[in-house]
């Protein structure tokens, strides 16, 4: 399967999460277990979209001893995106906020919060398959 379908796949079960299982209520969801699943499975489809652009650009992902590819540091991903395009790290800075921080740790309830996260998220994923194809 083509690592991009699959970041969208992740974005859409994300999606779907929120909808089913985190309940909305007006600007609020009702679950932030489920809150936190969803920004964690949309930043994940990030991640492998962003891991797989780098390696076909020839950007060498760091070694990790002992971790998984997707657990390199968010350093390495804005460093790079800076390189390549401006506005892709400030979507990536927005994504990491929203999906990672506020979402997938915070579990913030906040309907706004997810949905912005999940749009830049898509937002880059667009870009990078645009850029592949």
């Amino acid at each position: 399967m083509e690592t991009y379908t699959e970041a969208y796949r992740y974005l859409d079960n994300a999606k779907e999460i929120l909808r089913t299982k985190a309940k909305k209520d007006g600007k609020f969801y009702d679950d932030a277990k489920y809150v936190r699943m969803a920004c964690h499975t949309a930043y994940v489809g990030l991640l492998l979209a962003l891991n797989d652009f780098f390696r076909k650009k020839g950007i060498a992902m760091p070694k990790q001893k002992g971790k998984r590819e997707r657990a390199v540091n968010v350093d390495f991903y804005k460093q790079n995106l800076a390189k390549i395009n401006k506005k892709k790290l400030k979507e990536f800075n927005e994504a990491y906020s929203l999906l990672h921080l506020y979402g997938g740790y915070d579990g913030s309830l906040t309907v706004n919060i997810s949905k912005d996260g999940l749009e830049f998220a898509k937002s880059i994923i667009d870009w990078i398959d645009k850029q592949m194809n």
